[in-house]
């Protein structure tokens, strides 16, 4: 397999680089073709298994931990979360997860969607979350971050960070979608923008809102990604690219 490129990380400087791996890979460095050249890490769409197993054990390589250690789930737009390591039944997906246990790393796929990671340096907890529009109305940060506390997490201390993602600039929507965000965030300034034919939606400033409301402070939220949509050289997306296209990957760890 050839590897096209070098990979390429987006982090946050808000997660403590020496208490957790973290990142969220751009999509050189990998070995898949066509559209989907080069870095995919999801299945959803297709490639071959044997590509997207080789990328994520590229990142893995690239990030310092190991490839086994990489916990993922089936992502289905919804907002239940996962502490690893309790019981869980086959056929449960999650677009949520937490951990307290060193050298596990959590993913979150995207392709448009956000990937957060979340993190308590203190607390030594750390969480990740696919939140597309649906998630986003459900609240699927704030069940994370719940789900931190639990553990053992402050919510004064809780970091969290999104990654690139389709920005205000290009998310328009119908009126069902406008509609569902004004009920889930009444009164929240730049939620809605109009665009050139279609009102457009703000998933940061979303994201930002349900966050605050449950007492995470304003600057322990990195909520300035780049648009996956504008940077065709840098990201996947769904809305530019269709199902030909690639995934991303939002992951974090805590280090042994």
């Amino acid at each position: 397999m050839k590897v096209h490129g070098q990979i390429r990380l987006y982090q946050s400087p808000l997660i403590a680089s020496e208490v957790f791996w973290h990142g969220f890979p751009e999509r050189t460095g990998g070995v898949s073709s066509a559209e989907r050249e080069s870095l995919n890490l999801g299945h959803r769409w297709g490639d071959d298994p044997a590509n997207i197993e080789r990328n994520r054990q590229l990142v893995a390589e690239h990030g310092g931990f190991r490839f086994e250690d990489l916990v993922v789930t089936k992502h289905v737009h919804g907002t239940d979360v996962w502490r690893v390591g309790q019981p869980v039944r086959d056929e449960q997906n999650f677009d949520g997860l937490v951990s307290t246990l060193p050298g596990k790393v959590l993913g979150a796929f995207a392709a448009d969607c956000i990937p957060l990671v979340f993190a308590d340096q203190g607390a030594r907890v750390c969480g990740a979350a696919h939140a597309g529009w649906r998630g986003t109305v459900g609240r699927v940060a704030v069940n994370v971050a719940n789900e931190m506390i639990s553990a053992g997490a402050q919510v004064k201390d809780i970091r969290v960070a999104l990654g690139p993602s389709i920005g205000p600039c290009c998310f328009e929507v119908g009126d069902e979608v406008v509609s569902a965000f004004a009920e889930a965030f009444p009164g929240v300034e730049g939620l809605i923008v109009d665009g050139p034919k279609k009102k457009h939606i703000d998933l940061r400033v979303a994201t930002r809102a349900q966050l605050e409301a449950i007492g995470v402070l304003p600057a322990h939220i990195d909520d300035t990604p780049p648009c996956t949509m504008c940077n065709p050289d840098r990201f996947f997306s769904y809305r530019r690219d269709g199902q030909a296209g690639g995934v991303h990957m939002g992951y974090i760890g805590l280090k042994k």
